[in-house]
C-alpha cells in the first residue's frame, strides 16, 4: 500500500512538473493537475496542502540531485582546504546551470507573493548548508579552524564562493563559466575563507 502511495505521489508531482513548465505556476491550478492526473481534488490534498507545495517539490526534484554532488564533496579526514575548494567549485558549477537558474528566477518572482521561498528554503538550501555548518563545526573542534559560529561560516563560505558570480549570472551577464573560471574563482574565495578562519 505504501509504494502505491509514493507512486500516487510521484505521478502528481510528474504531472504537475508538465503543467508549470508547459503554462506556468500562476496559471496552474489544482483543478488541472487533478483533471491530468484523473482523479479528484480531495486527492491531491491527500498528498500536498497546497499548489505551492507541489511546485516545491517539483523544483526540489528537478534540482535536488545537482545540490546533492555538492555536499557530497565533503569528506572527513581529507586536506580541509582541497575538500572546501571540491565543496566550492561544484557548487559553482551547480548555481550556474540553466536549469538551476531558471528555478532560481522563478522562485524568486513568486517569493513575496506565497510562501514558496519558505518552503524551498527549508527543504533545499538550509538542510545542504546545514551540513557544512556541521562539516566546519567538526573541523574548528579539530582546531583546524578558529572556533565561531559555524552556521555563520558556512553562510560566509557560501557568500565567498557565489560572490564573483551570482549577480551577473542572474541578470544574464554571463550564461556560464569555464573549468579554468570556477576553479580560479573557487580558490580565491577559499583562501579569503581560511584567512577569516585557519588557526
Amino acid at each position: 500500500m505504501r509504494k502505491k502511495s509514493e507512486e500516487r505521489r510521484q505521478a502528481i508531482i510528474d504531472v504537475a512538473a508538465a503543467i508549470f513548465n508547459e503554462i506556468g505556476f500562476e496559471r496552474a491550478s489544482m483543478s488541472e493537475i487533478s483533471a491530468r492526473l484523473g482523479g479528484s481534488k480531495a486527492t491531491l490534498y491527500n498528498y500536498f496542502s497546497s499548489k505551492e507545495e507541489i511546485f516545491v517539490e517539483t523544483m526540489r526534484q528537478q534540482i535536488g540531485q545537482h545540490y546533492e554532488a555538492v555536499f557530497e564533496q565533503l569528506v572527513e579526514n581529507d586536506n580541509l582546504r582541497l575538500t572546501l575548494q571540491r565543496l566550492g567549485a561544484k557548487y559553482l558549477q551547480v548555481i550556474l546551470m540553466p536549469e538551476v537558474v531558471s528555478v532560481k528566477r522563478l522562485v524568486l518572482s513568486h517569493a513575496e507573493r506565497w510562501d514558496i521561498g519558505t518552503m524551498l528554503y527549508e527543504r533545499g538550501p538550509k538542510l545542504g548548508w546545514t551540513r557544512v555548518a556541521n562539516f566546519l563545526k567538526r573541523a574548528m573542534d579539530k582546531r583546524q579552524l578558529r572556533t565561531a559560529d559555524p552556521w555563520v561560516a558556512a553562510l560566509q563560505l557560501r557568500g565567498l564562493v557565489e560572490t564573483e558570480w551570482m549577480e551577473i549570472r542572474m541578470l544574464g551577464v554571463v550564461t556560464g563559466a569555464t573549468p579554468d573560471k570556477i576553479k580560479a574563482s573557487t580558490e580565491r574565495a577559499i583562501d579569503a575563507f581560511m584567512r577569516i578562519y585557519a588557526i
